[in-house]
């Protein structure tokens, strides 16, 4: 007896159905894009020729985790989307070089679509009464301490006394 030999087999699926828990911050993620208006995620001219452009709000639901996760480099990011099992659901289990993810984030509509997404996030926020219109919002802006090479005034003074 001999094993099954198909040579017209051309593919081997491996189905690997995967799920995120739903508290999962990806569901979050995920239903906070989808509620922002199409009108505001797509550009108004895009090229009608060539390969069609990555949906913005795929990328911008990728961007926002790995934003999340401290994640930044686009090469990292890319990563993600090959490693990471929450960032592929989210994703779609479609693929992107970090040169995509790269041209994506320095492009003048990715840039207002994060400021405009940051207006839908606090109406959203306010619209659940989880703040309030009153609230102040604090960046995470961390500032150095930048060493002073000019001598400051009385420094010299208070080494003499130190010293005797």
């Amino acid at each position: 007896m001999y094993q099954n030999y198909i040579t017209g087999q051309t593919e081997f699926v491996l189905n690997y159905d995967y799920n995120v828990s739903q508290t999962h911050i990806v569901r979050l993620i995920d239903a906070f894009v989808d509620s922002i208006p199409q009108e505001v995620l797509l550009e108004e001219n895009v090229a009608t020729t060539g390969r069609p452009s990555s949906h913005p709000a795929i990328l911008l639901k990728i961007l926002l985790f790995a934003y999340s996760r401290q994640t930044y480099s686009g090469r990292q990011i890319e990563t993600m989307l090959e490693e990471n099992l929450p960032m592929r659901w989210l994703a779609r289990d479609h693929t992107y070089s970090y040169h995509t993810i790269n041209n994506f984030r320095q492009g003048q509509h990715a840039s207002n679509l994060i400021k405009r997404s940051f207006v839908y996030f606090s109406m959203a926020l306010t619209e659940h009464h989880l703040v309030q219109n009153d609230a102040v919002f604090i960046d995470g802006t961390k500032v150095e301490e930048m060493p002073i090479s000019i001598p400051l005034p009385g420094v010299a003074q208070l080494k003499n006394t130190m010293a005797s």
